[in-house]
């Protein structure tokens, strides 16, 4: 057998078949692969960011029920995480005004 365009009118058309469909198949997986690739990577960045969220809110929930709480150890506690966490601005997105709201009322520091 030989190379180039002349020497592929020789090949049998079943080989030739063979190659191109070789071919399309690594092209078709590489293809696959990268959008499997991307659609995980993007899939991971919002399961992420999902956690922190959920994270970031159940801080602000355990921070209130202690700054709530009428155990003045407890209390203590609460107002030293809020006023944390008020200035960590930790919470983001939707809910994120009326949860620094809240955190202002705990520490006092609501008219900043």
């Amino acid at each position: 057998m030989t190379a180039g365009v002349e020497g592929l009118a020789a090949w049998p058309p079943a080989a030739v078949a063979t190659v191109v469909a070789a071919a399309q198949a690594v092209a078709l997986t590489a293809v696959a692969g990268l959008v499997g690739g991307l659609w995980a990577v993007l899939r991971w960045r919002r399961d992420v960011a999902r956690e922190e969220r959920d994270r970031a809110w159940s801080r602000f929930v355990w921070t209130v029920e202690q700054a709530c709480d009428g155990d003045v150890g407890r209390a203590e506690i609460g107002f030293a995480s809020a006023d944390v966490m008020y200035d960590m601005q930790i919470l983001r997105e939707g809910g994120a005004v009326l949860g620094t709201m809240v955190l202002g009322l705990i520490t006092g520091r609501e008219s900043e």
